[in-house]
């Protein structure tokens, strides 16, 4: 038996009815639910990273740090194959970012208005809504959304102007899954406006740090635990308690997941096979 195959003996362990499981992987393992991911580092080299955000068309995981040579925040990214990582020029005070994904544009938000990431010249842009405070992003099937830090509500982006979406007020955070739904959370709790519409408050969830959409399913990370959303019945369901605590996630190809937490940011790679001991206590006599 290698070093490697012990590295992960003493993450993985279960006991359960006296039995105890070891899985012996080649690699540091984290446990989400029933499911096993293999643990990897790609950047600890950047001040508390937040805001990820993939584009699948680069491999790039773009994100927001605290820059010492600016005193504000700033725009990075990292290859999520090659681990290369590198500083986006032309942009401070940066909030958001969001990638479109079908017209392989990013973009990012930041005090004075919208920008988009120039590849070529790794440089970022100031394209519009310059009065806009842009705290967050979402662009979801071509439509760009955004919360106006000025006054904290969703809006809508028409052209060169956005157009306010609905009345909620003091939104901290928000998404929009495939089907229109708008799920956003508020210092009053958590809610979602059904079709953009009719408002339903959420009875199981009074917070939520983290919105992801996942297809047709959308989750919400609150109080130590992933949670599924169901916009319609105001409801959340656990999926599985996590024993990490990240500052960001959103997820990528093949099942992986991207988070971050303290100064760094990990990948986890769903684990299809491992070798696993069922060792079985002896009884007292």
């Amino acid at each position: 038996m290698t070093a490697l195959t012990l590295y992960a003996i003493l993450i993985a362990l279960c006991q359960v009815q006296g039995q105890l499981t070891v899985y012996l992987t080649d690699a540091p393992v984290q446990r989400i639910g029933p499911r096993l991911y293999k643990k990897e580092l790609l950047t600890s080299q950047y001040r508390d990273p937040i805001e990820l955000a993939y584009d699948s068309a680069t491999r790039n995981l773009f994100f927001m740090y605290m820059d010492e040579a600016l005193q504000n925040s700033g725009r990075a990214y990292v290859n999520v194959v090659t681990k290369r990582s590198a500083k986006v020029d032309g942009i401070r005070e940066n909030k958001a970012t969001a990638v479109d994904p079908e017209a392989g544009v990013v973009y990012f938000g930041s005090r004075d208005g919208l920008y988009v990431y120039d590849p070529v010249e790794n440089r970022a842009r100031n394209v519009g809504l310059y009065n806009v405070d842009v705290f967050k992003l979402v662009v979801r099937d071509n439509r760009m959304y955004l919360i106006d830090a000025n006054d904290h509500m969703i809006y809508k982006v028409s052209g060169a102007n956005a157009v306010r979406l609905g009345k909620a007020k003091t939104v901290i955070d928000f998404e929009i899954d495939g089907k229109g739904n708008v799920h956003f959370a508020t210092i009053c709790g958590v809610y979602c406006a059904v079709g953009g519409d009719e408002i339903v408050k959420n009875s199981d969830l009074s917070v939520s740090y983290i919105f992801i959409v996942d297809g047709e399913r959308t989750y919400s990370i609150a109080e130590g635990a992933l949670y599924e959303l169901d916009c319609a019945k105001g409801a959340a369901a656990k999926i599985a308690d996590l024993d990490f605590s990240p500052r960001s996630l959103v997820f990528g190809d093949y099942g992986d997941i991207y988070y971050s937490e303290g100064d760094n940011i990990y990948r986890l790679k769903p684990i299809t096979s491992y070798v696993m001991y069922k060792l079985h206590k002896k009884k007292r006599v």
